[in-house]
């Protein structure tokens, strides 16, 4: 049995079955836990079967209501332990759950196992009816979280910019367009009515989805003087992607690449953590723009858990780490809080901005482009493990190197100043390919190398 993927559980039509399970199991080591979940039509079924477990187990439980991911990771500091209702960027037929521990990080993959075997092994532990938990409304946390945000943001953005806000009528909803309203944007907002079908779009923040917002910020920026960019968010806000004032989505990597820099340049941090999937020009741009001072970036495998353990792990090492954050746009300011979080990375765009006192476009567009080339090969998830053995030896023969296999496989072709990364989702029943290159050529070409091997081993 695997429930859990890189970011928690995450299925289609979801069962309440599954979702009692996981609470009567979490109710084992978690007395006093607080549960949230964002707009999808499902959710309030999947939360109560989760609380039923919870109490069957002696829990107590507090409830949040729909929340963005991030406010249910600070509440979580009050509680024993947090567990976020959400399948994120999935469409609206999926739901899934997520754990969190009481500093605001996601579960380690260990914790999960246990929460596995608890079910696996039907170790539950029924408490008796005089000992039932209650459960309790948490009216608070919300407004905590707000004003912690305002307090910590507030003071560094000193401009009025120009934001639209883009919710996906999921649970950024009330939240977003209010905190940037706060600390003195002036704010469109669209899509931020909660519709757990996502009539407005569909969550996964990309191009083909925001289609209609790009076309918003080119037409409100025929305004002379207006400025406009956009912050998009995914179902649970635990990421953004931003919209430029040419109306150009902004490429993930760029965007990590750029506010790695900013980091580095307004703090006294000197290094940077991201995932084995993130881009060269971060290494080169980061180094090269931050006047001698040298900077290590750290690589960890792919998932918000594992860049916030690697913070945590350094941090008690004694380095001081501000930030950590994948090209996905899951970003973690642990100089801030441990949950990752859209809407703080959106308002630290705009400080970003005031820093290098640019537009998001020129920042954008000084950062190299490099040739990336990425898909996705069907592959079930049982034949994952099986295919990545014969992916690390016979692409060694393929590619000329022995590749990194802290997650799946990275072949780093040095010589062609090029890398490949093939790696088995954790969300979904592919195996994913991420080809990067200098060159275009030699990008098609490993490409077309990558393609030909995962055909051969996947049938």
């Amino acid at each position: 049995m695997k429930l859990f993927g890189t970011s928690g559980i995450r299925m289609k039509n979801l069962s309440p079955e599954i979702a009692y399970n996981v609470g009567f199991a979490i109710a084992k080591n978690y007395k006093n836990v607080v549960i949230g979940r964002d707009s999808r039509t499902t959710g309030e079924l999947i939360e109560s079967a989760i609380i039923t477990g919870l109490l069957n187990g002696g829990a107590t439980v507090s409830k949040l209501g729909i929340v963005p991911t991030p406010v249910l990771g600070f509440a979580s500091k009050k509680y024993d332990a947090g567990i976020m209702i959400t399948a994120s960027h999935n469409p609206p037929e999926y739901n899934g759950i997520k754990l969190f521990n009481s500093d605001g990080t996601a579960f380690l993959e260990e914790q999960e196992h246990l929460i596995e075997s608890i079910i696996e092994n039907k170790e539950y532990e029924r408490t008796n009816w005089s000992k039932i938990g209650k459960v309790v409304e948490d009216k608070y946390s919300i407004m905590e979280y707000c004003k912690y945000l305002v307090d910590s943001i507030n003071s560094r953005i000193t401009e009025k910019h120009n934001v639209l806000v883009d919710c996906s009528n999921a649970a950024a909803c009330e939240l977003s367009p209010y905190l940037f309203t706060e600390v003195g944007c002036k704010v469109i907002s669209v899509n931020s009515h909660f519709d757990g079908r996502f009539v407005g779009r569909m969550p996964e923040p990309n191009e083909k989805n925001l289609t209609e917002t790009m076309d918003m910020i080119k037409g409100l920026n025929k305004i002379p003087h207006k400025d406009y960019i956009a912050i998009a968010h995914d179902g649970d806000a635990d990421r953004m992607i931003a919209i430029d004032e040419k109306g150009r989505i902004t490429d993930f990597d760029k965007l990590l690449t750029a506010y790695a820099r900013f980091i580095v340049e307004t703090t006294d941090t000197n290094t940077i953590i991201t995932t084995i999937d993130a881009s060269i020009a971060l290494d080169e741009y980061v180094n090269a723009n931050t006047k001698g001072k040298k900077v290590e970036i750290v690589r960890t495998k792919v998932g918000d858990v594992a860049v916030s353990n690697k913070i945590k792990e350094l941090t008690k090492n004694g380095e001081n780490i501000q930030f950590g954050g994948e090209p996905s746009g899951t970003w973690i300011h642990s100089g801030i809080h441990m949950t990752p979080d859209g809407i703080l990375s959106g308002l630290r765009l705009l400080e970003m901005m005031e820093h290098f006192n640019k537009k998001l476009c020129d920042i954008m567009d000084e950062i190299p482009s490099y040739i990336n080339m990425r898909e996705k090969i069907p592959c079930d998830d049982n034949c994952k493990s099986e295919a990545m053995k014969l992916v690390v030896k016979e692409g060694k023969n393929i590619f000329n190197c022995v590749p990194n296999t802290l997650d799946g496989a990275r072949f780093d072709i040095v010589d062609k100043d090029a890398w490949v990364l093939l790696r088995p989702s954790g969300t979904e029943p592919y195996v994913r390919i991420r080809v990067e290159a200098k060159d275009k050529k030699i990008a098609e070409e490993l490409f077309n190398k990558s393609k030909e091997l995962l055909d051969k081993i996947i049938t």
